[in-house]
């Protein structure tokens, strides 16, 4: 929204990178879906987890990951993993039986060639998050501020072109999005964007141990638990006992999103 009112000042349309990530491979679950499809991981991937917790947050944060319940389900488990949520196995933990419900989304891809494991999980990308969540978020944030945002790499033309392009020009040599780069390249000098990928994510994990640490107190107690019957108190007290005594910042997300739940169930009830 920022981004956006700063950009109105100016102009009335702007153009979006969205769906370059998704059709050229740039985002590190990528990677890690050629990962887990080896199969000596997916036998020992148990102990393998078991061991990885007892080490740094990096490889804490991997051991749920490689912890996957499913082949079935392995990509939305990635998905959840690189969005910092929780697995399928904390939410059953963390709901209550009574609410706890089981949804499947569609994961298998009735195409006319054999895909790689990075190409299903670019294209479980296109479908679920590209669609609902990237998209509709920079139509909301451009639209409050009346700015007309389009999105050239979604033309049908280069979304074709991208999703039958040979994963190695997609990723090549550990550069992600490698032929989208060489474009580029012939365009703008390569030293102005050969460096590391860097997002602008909010620092939730910070913020909710300090200025927002007020929305745990408030909407995670014991008591407001108690009010709506919706989680368990254990296993909350222990998922906020780990992000604020034991500095395991990556669970942020797990925090912020039964927080969204308490404060939803909040509103529907006033």
């Amino acid at each position: 929204m920022i981004v956006s009112e700063l950009a109105r000042k100016h102009v009335t349309m702007t153009l979006s990178g969205d769906g370059g990530d998704e059709l050229f491979m740039g985002y590190g679950s990528y990677a890690w879906a050629t990962r887990l499809a080896n199969k000596n991981l997916q036998t020992f991937r148990k102990p393998i987890s078991l061991g990885m917790r007892m080490m740094n947050n990096r490889y804490k944060r991997a051991s749920y990951l490689i912890d996957f319940e499913s082949t079935e389900t392995i990509k939305s488990h990635i998905f959840s993993q690189e969005q910092y949520f929780s697995t399928r196995k904390q939410i059953s933990r963390l709901l209550n039986t009574d609410y706890l419900r089981s949804i499947s989304l569609n994961e298998h891809f009735n195409v006319q060639r054999q895909l790689t494991n990075k190409e299903e999980q670019a294209l479980f990308d296109v479908k679920y998050y590209l669609k609902d969540d990237l998209l509709v978020k920079v139509d909301r944030a451009s639209m409050k501020h009346s700015l007309e945002v389009r999105v050239p790499l979604l033309d049908h033309n280069i979304v074709e072109f991208a999703l039958n392009l040979s994963p190695d020009l997609k990723v090549k040599n550990g550069v992600s999005k490698y032929l989208l780069k060489e474009v580029l390249y012939d365009y703008i000098p390569a030293h102005l964007f050969n460096r590391p990928k860097w997002g602008f994510s909010i620092p939730l994990d910070s913020w909710l141990k300090t200025d927002l640490k007020y929305l745990i107190d408030n909407h995670l107690s014991n008591s407001e638990i108690d009010k709506y019957g919706l989680l368990s108190k254990q296993e909350v007290s222990n998922l906020k006992h780990l992000f604020l005594n034991k500095n395991q910042s990556f669970l942020y997300n797990r925090l912020w999103t039964l927080i969204v739940l308490q404060k939803f169930m909040q509103n529907s009830t006033i």
